[in-house]
């Protein structure tokens, strides 16, 4: 697991929007190229990644994409809320530019 320490969150996230950008790069920066098997019989995909496209109405998009196992039996419990059920990609830390100022 790549615990996470709130102090290393940059204090220039100030957006939910922000906040997801940095997660998705962190995490991204962790699994450092890990791939999982999207389609059979198709090529690995990356776990985790982010990008960025300029799209039909000419302005620019970060696109995340993440695939996070989940426990099904954490996802069906009465009591835990559904983020909880998120399992571990990596046990490795981001990258030293992804944490704190």
């Amino acid at each position: 697991m790549t615990v996470l320490a709130l102090s290393s969150i940059p204090s220039g996230i100030n957006s939910y929007e922000r906040l997801l950008i940095w997660c998705a790069q962190s995490i991204a920066s962790a699994a450092n190229g890990k791939t999982v098997n999207v389609f059979q019989g198709e090529a690995q995909q990356q776990q985790a990644s982010v990008s960025f496209s300029t799209l039909a109405d000419d302005k620019t998009y970060f696109a995340v994409t993440a695939y996070v196992r989940a426990d099904l039996s954490d996802l069906a419990s009465p009591t835990l809320k559904p983020w909880m059920a998120a399992q571990d990609i990596v046990s490795a830390t981001p990258h030293a530019n992804f944490t704190g100022n």
